[in-house]
């Protein structure tokens, strides 16, 4: 197995560079946005990378209750993803007509990608750290492996894509899960990386009614320029970058506005395709 280890989550130490100074940004009496109530939490900063953080941390298991809203939305695909997908095929021109692709979706959840994988002729492969989701997609026949990214195959450069979407402000050791995700791909292998962009003009706008803080479940908070700053320190060539917002304003003005805050990098959402080197 891979020398690669993950460390847990501790709040005083920042994960990402190593740092043990913070200064608290955020601070949340009471948060409603999510599945359950959240109180008294802090947003941190790190003043070693400024990446921000959850203070005190919080364990979530991702099971059925989790997944629901992605089940009622039976095999609907979002528009994040579809666009998301296509900066892929884009990177891929030079491809497109290759056999055996190999695609691995690192928290899997209902399968949305994994059949949008295989409906482009990829070899889809799942992984997902709550079991009931694992079920769920090998039920859908795909082959689909329960756990942490760390230790799973032992083999290196071993998958062609790999797609990681709203995942890495999960998990407890992000900058591992990118190494771990640079050593499983082939050399000129795609990671196909979607978060919630911390520097975005609806969190400014919304504050504490930003719905995309989920502090029910999220322990970090990135912005684009951040992610993309540390994808290159783990030997990744940016191919693509993009901030999308998900909302139906009503009106033109409002419209725009949110438009052209994406266009600048400021929207909620940042969907990445990085480059193996």
């Amino acid at each position: 197995m891979p020398d690669t280890i993950e460390k847990s989550y501790r709040p005083e130490v920042c994960n990402v560079c190593g740092s043990q100074r913070y200064r608290r940004v955020h601070y949340f009496a009471e948060w409603n946005l999510g599945r359950d109530p959240v109180r008294d939490v802090s947003i941190v900063r790190c003043r070693g990378c400024g990446v921000r953080r959850r203070l005190p941390g919080i364990s979530d298991e991702y099971e059925e209750i989790y997944h629901e809203p992605y089940v009622a939305q039976g095999r609907a695909i979002h528009p994040h993803q579809l666009s998301h997908f296509a900066d892929l095929m884009t990177a891929r021109l030079r491809k497109f007509n290759a056999s055996g692709v190999r695609f691995l979706d690192v928290g899997c959840s209902t399968g949305r990608a994994l059949r949008l994988a295989a409906t482009l002729g990829f070899e889809a492969t799942g992984l997902d750290y709550s079991q009931w989701a694992v079920d769920y997609c090998r039920q859908l026949g795909f082959e689909t492996r329960h756990g942490s990214l760390i230790g799973q195959w032992e083999d290196a450069e071993m998958f062609d894509v790999i797609h990681c979407s709203h995942t890495i402000e999960h998990v407890p050791d992000p900058a591992v899960y990118i190494s771990e995700m640079h050593r499983l791909l082939r050399p000129n292998g795609q990671l196909m990386l979607a978060f919630p962009n911390y520097a975005s003009f609806p969190r400014w706008t919304l504050r504490a009614n930003w719905g995309a803080w989920c502090l029910d479940s999220h322990l970090w908070q990135f912005t684009a320029a951040q992610m993309r700053r540390l994808l290159r320190q783990m030997d990744f060539r940016i191919t693509s970058c993009r901030t999308l917002h998900g909302y139906t304003p009503d009106s033109a003005l409002k419209k725009k506005v949110l438009d052209l805050a994406a266009l600048f990098r400021v929207g909620d959402g940042c969907n990445i395709i990085a480059t193996k080197r």
